[in-house]
């Protein structure tokens, strides 16, 4: 796929993603990018299309978190199978919001029933990347090698998963050349290019 074509793909990603942002931080509302738009935000291009945007937010915001997308003409849209998140639709796109609970000692978790997915042993570091002329923040670039480093077991979910540590460990080394190893909780701009 040629990076013009990706870049058109995308385009109504960008839109919404950029309405789910500004109603999330206009509301105040803590949220964290992760996912294959982090991927992007870090690379600083385009890697492939977006089904969906992925997000994290705390669960205890929940209620809080719905009336801020409504409030931009995101649809609810749970499904049987929500365990630790839920859906919302606008314009044909999909957000999907994962939520996390406090830990032990300030730690972020992810609620799995039966099996808790630690992201963090303290507060959840971020960095700030830019999407157009939004500041946007992600998980860091070391959390999301860890997260990608672990594939899901399907054939589809894997090989997105492979095709976007592969993205980052190359936006690794960049960053490492330009200004020395990456650490978990450096500041970081970048401009996702071709939008």
């Amino acid at each position: 796929m040629s990076h013009d074509e990706a870049a058109e793909g995308l385009r109504p990603g960008v839109v919404d993603g950029r309405s789910c942002l500004r109603r999330l931080g206009g509301a105040r509302l803590e949220h964290w990018f992760f996912g294959g738009w982090a991927v992007d935000l870090w690379v600083g291009r385009l890697t492939r299309p977006h089904e969906d945007i992925d997000v994290l937010v705390w669960r205890h915001d929940q209620p809080r978190v719905h009336e801020a997308l409504q409030g931009a003409g995101w649809i609810h849209t749970p499904t049987p199978e929500d365990m630790v998140g839920t859906n919302y639709t606008r314009d044909g796109y999909e957000l999907q919001l994962t939520f996390v609970v406090p830990g032990a000692e300030g730690g972020v978790i992810v609620p799995v029933p039966g099996q808790p997915i630690v992201l963090s042993s303290g507060p959840l570091a971020y960095a700030r990347r830019n999407l157009e002329d939004l500041s946007v923040r992600v998980l860091t670039l070391e959390l999301m090698l860890a997260i990608k480093g672990k594939p899901r077991p399907d054939e589809v979910g894997g090989g997105k998963d492979r095709a976007d540590l592969e993205a980052l460990r190359s936006a690794a080394e960049s960053l490492e050349a330009s200004r020395g190893p990456v650490t978990g909780k450096a500041e970081a701009s970048g401009q996702v290019q071709g939008l």
